[in-house]
């Protein structure tokens, strides 16, 4: 009788033992292998951040650049009105006199 009783109690607590031995190396095998696909993932995620703000940094530094040559010109054509202002003050003062 207690031969039976160990038997029964000890066969499924060495077969529970031995298949939770080889299964906790395969669970550590699909923890790292989460671990790794979640790094994957969130690389590409910020490279995807990178790659778009670099697009709009692109697109921002064109925009400055047109301003830029926007602006020089507008600085022309404003010193250039500045210089026909003069000559008509000249004009306009001397045929006053």
């Amino acid at each position: 009788m207690t031969q039976e009783l160990l038997t029964s109690v000890l066969i499924p607590f060495f077969t529970a033992f031995i298949a939770w031995f080889f299964a906790r190396k395969k669970s550590k095998a699909e923890l790292i292998s989460m671990k790794t696909d979640n790094e994957i993932k969130a690389s590409k995620y910020y490279q995807e951040l990178l790659d778009d703000m670099s697009e709009r940094l692109d697109k921002a530094i064109k925009e400055l650049m047109a301003l830029e040559a926007r602006h020089s010109k507008l600085m022309e054509i404003n010193r250039q009105l500045v210089q026909e202002l003069q000559k008509f003050k000249q004009l306009n003062g001397k045929q006053g006199k």
